[in-house]
């Protein structure tokens, strides 16, 4: 052992001589008294007799035996590190070289007791340095302190857990809450929240005699839980269910009742019990905590509610973009195809000729197909406008019908087309919605067929109108798998057909595009079927009939008479994207405009800003630039200070395509909005038409 002091302040003469007085001093002692050294081994050199009495031992030598004769040995092992480290932190700080320390011992019985241990540290000339001490068995004043330590900790402990239950309690918005002990089967608390939202006796408040068992207060309760609940009920406030379920480390019960309240009402009820045990006397005890929750389940069926319609939604959606997936890839893949072929059509002008009109007319009916899509999905109005131009009926009924030709023969479906009662096959029509009305018909009649089925096509033709309009009608038959008469108003809502729609795997849009074409063209679709008898398809549409031979040598001749005009105006195309630029450029110049091109906004500025006086017939001016977009350089032009340059006429030329793009354009001070890709006869027509009302 270190020492206690380098320098030691008490010093005493200590010899042999001195021991018989200190035996006579200490013999008389009630308590005991011994002497050690210091450092070393801590070697006793004096024990009086009362420590053999408090050790148990008859001899010094038993004694010597059960301890060693040294202070270590009396000392409880799992006490002398945190004892020596005590006394040692005493004397040096302590002026008079004194220390108490309390600790176990080991009798020589066995038994173990509590000892006090008064100490003073001296310096001797014989012995060097040593520690006389008094000792007193303190047994029984430490297991009475210890005693009233663990009746603090009890409560202390029980005050805990009952914050903690209350905490929780609050946690679920309790209405009332009971603490109870199961094991005695007693009240610990009752209380309720109140109409004023106070804490109050529960049985005060409820205006009844307290229950002084538990189970006598759930059996009260029982008569006013329903009927069919009573033996769940029963079970689940069950005293030695509960306390198993603690034993089994289920320490939290749930359960919903439906009782009535003592207004009459029908509640539901939500009970959970917290189980836990008091340490100190083995109790399961337990809070029960009661809560309304009749609104919140209200609610969460609303919710419900609502989270299927939304699920509903969800699905018809994927279904519709599923659809849409494929009314977008069959055109893209005849785009592509026709390129490919292209490529090997080089030295063959009608080859190539043909390969370019099929690329083109897929092009426009995948534009005809985002135009359905987003009318259809964000509410804009219809945008797009019939393009009408004069096509031979025959022609095109010859095309649908060679359309479907390989899934006819490959089904071995018998096939009629029937046109023998139209008059007129020279018509001015919208011819891409009517090829896709028709494609769209046959290719469902076909596809659910079975094989050896039967289709047919009927086309008629009924008297014009004033306006130069004959209604013709349209009627696709098949004896395919029809269609039962619940799913007959869903077919044409692609939102509403799910997976096991009778039509599911039509395209995207598919009988929804073909009622909008047909609304979009003045007339309308209608739908005969049974399911396992077939359906029938009747579209009603009013065609022009072509203007006289007259007239429209008239319009030529008028053509004719402005294209020497039409070339020397000249139009400043405004486009960052270079290949759109190129093609935009060489499509205006084929129409015989002469065309200079910017990049971007700021350019056009400058090039419009410095130009001689009409110099530009008109700006086709891009939306999406860097720097300055297209309504920037719009708004700027129109500040310009000369007149012949501030009122050229801009018309935007973009792939922004929404009903707020064009609100957009013309606020900028633009003359018109056009969406790409654009029909370039329709941004002549657009041209042409804006030039003369300037002209004018």
């Amino acid at each position: 052992m270190k020492p206690y002091r380098d320098n030691t302040k008490f010093t005493i003469s200590f010899d042999e001589c001195t021991l018989p007085i200190i035996e006579q001093i200490s013999e008389g002692m009630p308590g005991g008294f011994f002497i050690y050294h210091a450092d070393g081994d801590e070697e006793l050199v004096y024990i009086n007799n009362a420590m053999l009495r408090i050790f148990g031992c008859d001899t010094r030598e038993e004694f010597r035996e059960l301890t060693g004769y040294t202070f270590k040995g009396i000392v409880h092992p799992d006490d002398i590190d945190a004892v020596e480290a005590s006394i040692q932190s005493q004397i040096a700080h302590s002026v008079e070289d004194l220390d108490y320390v309390e600790y176990r011992i080991v009798r020589k019985d066995g038994m173990v007791r509590w000892v006090e241990d008064y100490g003073h540290f001296v310096h001797t000339d014989t012995y060097g340095d040593l520690f006389y001490v008094f000792m007193e068995d303190a047994t029984e004043r430490m297991q009475r302190r210890m005693a009233e330590l663990e009746r603090v900790n009890e409560a202390l402990y029980t005050a805990h857990l009952r914050e903690d239950y209350f905490k929780r309690a609050l946690l679920y918005n309790a209405v009332s809450f009971v603490e109870i002990n199961l094991t005695r089967d007693e009240f610990i608390s009752a209380s309720v929240l109140n109409e004023d939202g106070r804490v109050q006796n529960l049985f005060t408040y409820m205006g009844i005699t307290p229950f002084e068992k538990y189970s006598d207060f759930t059996r009260f309760w029982a008569d006013f839980t329903e009927a069919g609940e009573l033996d769940e009920y029963r079970r689940f406030f069950d005293i030695e269910r509960l306390i198993r379920c603690y034993e089994n480390g289920e320490r939290e019960q749930i359960y919903d009742s439906w009782v009535t309240d003592m207004y009459g009402r029908q509640r539901l009820s939500h009970y959970l019990f917290f189980l836990e045990k008091n340490k100190h006397t083995g109790d399961v005890i337990a809070l029960s905590v009661a809560k309304d929750i009749t609104e919140q389940v209200e609610r969460q069926s609303l919710l419900k509610s609502a989270l299927r319609q939304a699920e509903t939604e969800r699905l018809a959606r994927n279904t519709f973009f599923a659809n849409m997936s494929h009314d977008i890839r069959t055109p893209l893949n005849a785009i592509i195809g026709y390129a490919e072929l292209l490529k090997g059509c080089v030295g063959d002008p009608g080859k190539v000729g043909e390969c370019i009109e099929k690329i083109h007319i897929s092009g426009e009916e995948l534009l005809a197909v985002f135009d359905e899509f987003l009318k259809d999905n964000l509410n804009e109005p219809a945008r797009a406008e019939l393009t009408e131009r004069e096509y031979h009926l025959g022609e095109l009924l010859r095309e649908v019908e060679k359309s479907a030709e390989r899934p006819i023969k490959a089904k071995n479906i018998s096939f009629r087309l029937d046109k023998s009662q139209i008059t007129h096959f020279s018509v001015e029509v919208d011819y891409i919605r009517l090829r896709e009305i028709l494609n769209q018909l046959l290719d469902n009649a076909v596809k659910y067929t079975q094989a050896e089925g039967q289709v047919s096509m009927t086309v008629s033709e009924s008297a014009g109108d004033r306006k130069g309009r004959g209604m013709y009608r349209f009627v696709i038959e098949d004896n395919g798998c029809g269609i039962s008469e619940d799913r007959l108003e869903e077919i044409f809502y692609p939102g509403r057909r799910g997976k096991s729609a009778i039509y599911n795997g039509m395209p995207g849009a598919g009988l929804a595009v073909v009622k909008s074409y047909a609304e979009t063209m003045g007339g309308n679709i209608s739908v005969r079927s049974k399911a396992g008898e077939g359906s029938v398809f009747t579209v009603s549409l009013p065609i022009k009939y072509p203007m006289s031979v007259s007239y429209m040598e008239h319009e030529s001749a008028a053509g004719e008479e402005q294209g020497g005009e039409e070339q020397k105006r000249s139009i400043l195309l405004v486009e960052d994207n270079g290949i759109n630029r190129e093609i935009e450029e060489e499509l205006l110049k084929n129409l015989g405009y002469r065309v200079e091109t910017a990049c971007d906004g700021v350019s056009a500025y400058e090039m419009l800003k410095t130009a001689e006086p009409d110099r530009y017939a008109l700006v086709l001016m891009d939306i999406q630039m860097p720097g300055m977009d297209g309504y920037e350089t719009a708004r700027a032009i129109r500040r310009l200070e000369r007149e012949t340059v501030s009122g050229i006429p801009i018309i935007a030329l973009s792939s922004d395509a929404m009903e707020e793009d064009r609100r957009k354009s013309l606020k900028a001070g633009m003359n018109a909005h056009v969406s790409k890709p654009f029909d370039i006869d329709a941004l002549k027509a657009l041209i042409d038409r804006i030039l003369e009302e300037k002209v004018e």
